[in-house]
């Protein structure tokens, strides 16, 4: 009696054991398949948001002017999309001067950063410290209210070609999200950078920034960043 208790302790025991090894199998299973390209989320040049009504600088900021004659100033939604900031880091305080060209700002995705350009020369203002202290209201909607920085230009007149406004936007942004698909192919073939059907024309990862080593988001930051 005693040695068939203990035989169906044994079998009772070796079947929980079973039973755990499969629940941990498809624990597995589930967090591998979550981990494949197709399950982040993507964009493509049509889904870049572009408001009406703004400026944008080359180095992927938008500039509102208030009737006052400043300016507000945030980044576009394709700069949001490769970035999902995580962090903002004004470079400047309040009442700084800062040129054309110098970085005013940076912006963090996990450990990497990117220095952003300010497209203007003129006085900082105003810091946007609501957004500054929660980057998810960028990562929702990257104009208007979330503006970064608030900027009294020195002037106004002389930098206005160079920005771009109206359909003009449109046309330059689905170029740039042809020129960021041809840089990502040439920092890896690595399928966790992009979406499943880059190759034929289709998504980008959202956040690939944060996938980026230094060097490769040194060279986006040269390459579409910097206003010279």
């Amino acid at each position: 009696m005693v040695a068939l208790f203990v035989l169906l302790t044994f079998v009772l025991i070796i079947s929980i054991n079973l039973i755990v090894t499969k629940v941990r199998e498809k624990k597995i299973s589930v967090f591998e398949e979550t981990t494949e390209p197709s399950s982040y989320a993507v964009f493509t040049k049509e889904s870049i948001y572009v408001p009406q009504g703004l400026y944008y600088s080359k180095g992927h900021t938008w500039l509102n002017f208030t009737e006052d004659g400043k300016l507000k100033l945030g980044i576009d939604d394709f700069l949001n999309k490769v970035l999902k900031p995580r962090k903002v880091n004004v470079l400047h305080s309040e009442g700084a001067r800062v040129k054309k060209g110098e970085p005013i700002f940076e912006i963090f995705t996990n450990h990497n950063k990117v220095k952003i350009y300010s497209p203007i020369d003129g006085v900082i203002l105003s810091l946007n410290k609501n957004v500054l202290e929660n980057p998810s209201l960028i990562r929702e909607n990257p104009y208007r209210e979330n503006w970064f920085v608030e900027i009294e230009p020195a002037d106004v007149k002389g930098y206005i070609p160079s920005f771009k406004i109206g359909k003009e936007v449109v046309s330059w942004m689905k170029d740039e999200v042809n020129r960021f698909k041809d840089l990502l192919a040439q920092f890896s073939p690595k399928p966790s950078l992009v979406g499943a059907t880059l190759y034929d024309g289709g998504n980008i990862v959202e956040g690939v920034a944060k996938l980026l080593d230094d060097e490769s988001l040194s060279k986006f930051e040269e390459e579409f960043l910097k206003l010279s």
